[in-house]
């Protein structure tokens, strides 16, 4: 008996790949063996499992209730995780005041978050100072900053290091564990982390109106802030990369889509900064999984400039995905796009058959991977949970190297 060597462990009878192989051959482009599918699954998980949303907390019913999805629905080949165990560090990607099920809320609600006021209007010279002198640790320089404005209990200084650090250390224990349990599945990973790009960052920490304005009055130093803290940003999520095993970041751009900036503003403010970033990691091999929530039918002709190969579009179910195969197919793997309204009101039928299309048509050729628009609904339908997952393996098979699906 051979010793050793890692067992290529496969989800489906008809697989060649493993599911690492089959989303790095999408990533980069190329055609695999079939449609990878990476449902993006949260609350849905727990409604599944007869769970409160906030028993998803706790890191063994959040554990049970994924692997229970999994194993009853059909498997998926990328595990696209959503999980923080402890509220205080979702500040780390999203950098708002937020309101959490079975605290601020009732246990089966949703998270809310807060269109108030986290950086104030000096925190932009702030930053380009913190950058120059600190070029590598701004970016945790910055939420040592942030965090105690949002959750009063962490504390400032030597306080918030010792509130933080520890949870932070066990999240990230956990991942890596949770992450190994993945890959004994036949699944894979497919980000690291999730970060709000800076840009983004800036709109969510300041409120929606407050940065509107900014835009208007102070447009170079949201410029030049995003871009200064480029370079940190990339130190710490290489880091993040090698900790965890993924090279893979998950990469938030929530608030530079056609429904909240011009795509000249896009162009100017957030692109420029996105784009350093995106090549930087693309240079230390990282991919960038790019989550773009809202509509960007119209930012799609700036993507191209992005690094081919090297970039996931994640759409939400509002980007037209046939157009984005059309303008960007050729260089950025497309993500998407079974919408939220179709799991939770359509039938398994419907949901097949847009499957179908979207496997027919967006991959064609490769460079598609399979997911929900954003987060799964929670209140989908299991059967058509079940049916999105089945039309990779009913589906989505690359025949006789053609390039189209069968």
């Amino acid at each position: 008996m051979l010793t050793g060597i890692r067992e290529r462990k496969m989800l489906h009878p008809g697989d060649t790949m493993t599911a690492e192989e089959r989303l790095r051959a999408a990533i980069c482009l190329q055609m695999p063996d079939r449609v990878p599918s990476a449902p993006l699954i949260y609350y849905f998980a727990a409604e599944y499992a007869g769970m409160s949303n906030h028993d998803l907390y706790d890191p063994a019913k959040y554990n049970a209730a994924m692997r229970r999805v999994f194993e009853e629905l059909g498997g998926f080949d990328a595990y696209n995780w959503l999980n923080v165990y402890y509220p205080q560090l979702i500040a780390f990607s999203m950098p708002m005041r937020v309101l959490e099920p079975g605290y601020d809320l009732p246990p089966d609600s949703i998270r809310q978050f807060l269109e108030e006021e986290v950086m104030e209007i000096g925190d932009y010279d702030w930053i380009l100072k913190i950058c120059r002198r600190f070029p590598l640790l701004a970016y945790p320089r910055l939420f040592s900053r942030w965090i105690p404005r949002i959750w009063e209990e962490v504390g400032e200084g030597w306080r918030f290091y010792a509130y933080l650090v520890p949870r932070l250390q066990t999240t990230l224990l956990r991942w890596r564990w949770e992450f190994s349990r993945w890959r004994k599945r036949g699944a894979t990973v497919l980000s690291a982390c999730l970060l709000e790009a800076p840009f983004d960052n800036f709109s969510m920490a300041r409120g929606l109106m407050r940065f509107a304005r900014d835009m208007r009055s102070i447009p170079e130093k949201i410029e030049r802030a995003a871009d200064a803290l480029v370079e940190s940003y990339a130190f710490s999520i290489k880091w993040l990369c090698l900790y965890t095993g993924v090279k893979r970041i998950c990469l938030a751009v929530h608030r530079s889509s056609n429904d909240f900036i011009s795509p000249a503003d896009f162009r100017k403010l957030s692109f420029p900064s996105l784009k350093r970033l995106v090549e930087l990691l693309a240079a230390e091999g990282i991919a960038s999984v790019l989550h773009l929530d809202g509509n960007w039918d119209r930012n799609l002709e700036i993507l191209r400039e992005l690094p081919a190969g090297h970039v996931v579009a994640e759409f939400d179910g509002t980007t037209d995905i046939f157009k984005a195969k059309e303008v960007i197919g050729d260089r950025i793997c497309i993500y998407g796009d079974v919408p939220a309204n179709l799991l939770a009101l359509g039938s398994p039928a419907e949901v097949d058959e847009y499957c179908h299309r979207l496997i027919e048509e967006v991959g064609r050729g490769g460079g598609f991977i399979l997911g929900t628009g954003c987060e799964l609904a929670p209140n989908a339908k299991p059967e058509n949970v079940r049916a999105m997952l089945e039309s990779v393996t009913r589906y989505g098979y690359y025949r006789g190297g053609s390039g189209r699906a069968a």
